[in-house]
């Protein structure tokens, strides 16, 4: 009788409780979303930029890709409803979505994909993609829904190259681009939002696509139904750190991505905004590169007293005040290939092991150049933190302040002893492995890192590609090609009442289709 009691009890209380919780209202349809940019748009053609703000403004409204990111960060198919590649690699079939509109409401199809895919490889664009790609020696028509992706050699990381938010490989319609020799004059894609006007350095205006038809289903990460809430998006472009906070706080703005990293931990004690933080997996990494040319900097010795002087999570603090994940892995610590007993493998922070290295090298204490730029601050600001370790041990380093249009040209050039950077962050270890190929900018040789970096270009397995990035990263251990220092962390404030922003995935690409207004 007792236990009979209870459990109707029980029943009774979940019944009550089920009648008295509060009713989660739908999300409502309406509303212009206004976000900040920190820069103004570089390119409407995505094929042709590799800038962050040009990728995810645009990638993430207008355009859309073959393939794309679930919610684990894995590729998966997109515009595509399903792929075969065949066991050699040389082939990769692709079946295209049906009923899938372009803003100007006529049907993608293969001729569309065709055309944008040789579009990415042409030398007379050329497209961000066009190196990635040389191995693709034709894109055949199979059917209307149909295309194949015919290679010379396999292509390991292809299906990340046909997904990445960098140089995105966009799916634009062929006869609107021809028709404007080839030039993008109004981005027109098969996103959830339309472009409507760019105003120079004022602002990008985007509104809902009505017809929008390419996803539907579960939400995961970039995958699933996109149901676009807003009328309108509009970005306003506000340069300045200290104007976008305060656009904010008149309530101008309900968005403000890229906050400043010193104001940061108070705007997150405040109430009335919500600050957010987070590393990304496709996060730009600052490091110190180095010139082998270099009489001391060719040493290996000399460079592991350079790496063994610095404390990554100091230099991190001076840098970012802290938001940043500190490291010496040339993968981001959100990314399959890496794991945490790299880390164990890296030349950790000790002046003493420093000391010891120098000595052998015969250094005494010649002036040594590092190349930096203050147009971005956290690349100044680590190489303040770094001078002064260095001298701690004994190492005479003298910095060089240029524009970063200079920066970047010597940087390409090979100009510089050792040189502060950043670079923009990659999904697979493949791409982002580049700098330790034959073609990099510092004259490093080291023939066990290419063999891997050749074995990695002929594997299309992806766990196997991981376990060759592991063998990799021994190399850079032993031989310091370059000194790692930190990923730098993704911010942005946003009002109490904008709903739908996941802080597990859209710190890495904002997901404007699923936020709404609660008010």
């Amino acid at each position: 009788m007792g236990k009979k009691f209870g459990l109707g009890l029980m029943v009774f209380f979940i019944a009550v409780g089920l009648i008295s919780a509060p009713v989660l209202a739908a999300p409502k349809r309406g509303g212009v979303y206004r976000a900040s940019m920190a820069t103004d748009l570089t390119n409407m053609d995505l094929h042709k930029t590799t800038a962050q703000i040009d990728n995810a403004v645009l990638g993430m409204s207008v355009y859309e890709t073959l393939f794309t990111y679930d919610e684990k960060f894995n590729v998966k198919p997109f515009l595509c409803e399903s792929y075969k590649m065949t066991p050699d690699g040389l082939t990769l079939t692709l079946n295209l979505k049906k009923g899938v509109k372009f803003h100007n409401k006529t049907e993608m199809k293969a001729e569309d994909v065709k055309f944008s895919l040789d579009r990415v490889r042409d030398a007379k664009l050329p497209g961000v993609h066009r190196n990635s790609l040389l191995r693709v020696k034709e894109v055949k028509i199979t059917g209307p829904y149909q295309v194949q992706m015919i290679m010379t050699q396999p292509i390991p990381n292809l299906l990340n190259i046909l997904a990445t938010g960098v140089g995105t490989v966009a799916i634009m319609p062929k006869k609107v681009l021809e028709s404007h020799d080839n030039k993008v004059l109004k981005p027109i894609g098969t996103g959830p939002y339309e472009f409507m006007a760019w105003e120079r350095d004022t602002k990008v205006i985007f509104k809902r696509f009505e017809a929008y038809s390419s996803a539907d289903g579960p939400v995961s990460g970039f995958l699933g139904k996109r149901d676009r809430y807003f009328d309108q998006v509009v970005y306003n472009i506000l340069k300045e750190p200290s104007t976008r906070i305060m656009a904010l706080d008149r309530g101008d703005l309900d968005a403000v991505p890229i906050l400043p990293y010193q104001q940061i931990d108070d705007l997150k004690k405040r109430t009335d905004i919500r600050a957010i933080t987070g590393l990304a997996p496709d996060a730009p990494w600052y490091l110190f590169n180095v010139n082998f040319n270099h009489p001391y900097l060719s040493k290996v010795d000399f460079r592991k007293a350079l790496a063994y002087a610095l404390d990554r999570k100091e230099i991190t603090k001076a840098a970012v005040w802290g938001y940043g994940t500190p490291t010496f892995s040339i993968i981001s610590p959100m990314l399959p290939a890496y794991s945490p007993d790299l880390e164990k493998m890296a030349p950790q922070y000790d002046p003493a092991k420093a000391k010891e290295f120098l000595q052998k090298t015969g250094y005494k204490g010649e002036k040594i150049k590092i190349l930096t730029s203050k147009n971005y601050t956290p690349m100044y600001d680590s190489v303040l933190a770094a001078q002064a370790m260095w001298a701690a041990v004994g190492i005479n380093i003298e910095i060089e302040v240029v524009d970063f249009a200079t920066h970047l040209a010597r940087w390409q050039k090979g100009e510089h002893e050792i040189l502060s950077f950043a670079m923009i962050g990659r999904m697979d270890p493949l791409s982002q492995t580049n700098i330790l190929g034959p073609k990099n900018f510092y004259n490093y040789k080291n023939q066990e890192a290419f063999a891997i970096r050749e074995a990695m270009e002929n594997t299309w397995d992806p766990d196997k590609q991981n376990e060759l990035f592991r063998k990799l990263y021994e190399v850079t251990c032993k031989d310091v090609p370059f000194m790692i220092n930190f990923y730098i962390h993704n911010s942005i404030a946003i009002k109490p009442y904008l709903k739908g922003f996941d802080p597990e995935f859209d710190l890495f690409w904002g997901r404007v289709w699923k936020y709404y207004f609660e008010k």
